[in-house]
């Protein structure tokens, strides 16, 4: 039987090759801006720091790009991807934290049928099997874009998720979108689009500026899509918090 962590290893490599590649045919000023790999003590810090079990892709990621640079606005210097930048180790460990410290339970709205309510009302977006809960401790924050926009590795998944899928949350215009399944998978789909912009940019999902990089809406429900219930929430009777 194949070594699963090998597999995985290989998976990600060629991923982010394939991220590489079309970057350097869409965007190549944003190669620089690729960290140096972390080393597996550092990595083994961020599990032991957060009590989680990283994925392993998610680790061999971090081996091949821990991260990438700041950039300052306007520098000149486009990020690689859709967003200010993919966090270190160090800084998934702080910003995570300090997510996990905004959370307080609330018992009126950390409720499905409250959920359900305020998607029909276009009140949030639900795209796929995620909670909307802004500070989730089942939550590794990876990257963001202005502080507004985060991706995560979610380990708590709602029904129908996959534990460590990648989601994207908007938290000023409570928009939550399931990216990908794992994080290989969300290397792939972005590896592909970046593929299609290269061949015929309108195929694309992706919007690059050359002077930014890939715009964060990048994986994000249109808003016509909006009020529309995941499958997950579509048969809970619906909840008026308000009342």
């Amino acid at each position: 039987m194949a070594d699963t962590g090998a597999y995985a290893d290989e998976c990600v490599a060629a991923a982010w090759a394939r991220i590489e590649v079309g970057l350097s045919r869409v965007l190549p000023a944003s190669l620089r801006q690729f960290a140096v790999p972390a080393e597996v003590p550092a990595i083994d810090v961020v599990e032991a720091a957060l009590a989680v079990a990283l994925p392993q892709d998610f680790r061999a990621s971090l081996r091949i790009h821990n991260g990438t640079k700041w950039i300052s606005p306007g520098s000149g210097q486009p990020s690689p991807v859709p967003l200010d930048y993919l966090y270190d180790t160090d800084q998934i460990v702080e910003v995570t934290r300090t997510w996990r410290d905004n959370y307080a339970a609330d018992p009126v709205f950390d409720d499905p049928r409250v959920w359900a309510y305020l998607v029909d009302q276009a009140d949030i977006c639900l795209n796929g099997p995620v909670r909307p809960i802004v500070g989730s401790a089942g939550a590794v924050v990876v990257g963001d874009m202005n502080g507004d926009v985060h991706w995560f590795l979610d380990f708590d998944p709602a029904p129908g998720g996959t534990p460590g899928q990648v989601v994207r949350v908007d938290v000023e215009c409570s928009s939550w979108d399931v990216l990908a399944p794992s994080w290989t998978q969300l290397l792939v789909r972005y590896a592909e689009d970046l593929e299609l912009f290269a061949a015929d940019p309108d195929s694309s999902s992706l919007v690059i500026d050359q002077d930014f990089g890939p715009e964060c809406e990048w994986g994000s429900t249109p808003t016509d899509s909006w009020g529309t219930r995941p499958a997950w929430l579509r048969d809970v009777q619906a909840r008026n918090p308000y009342s």
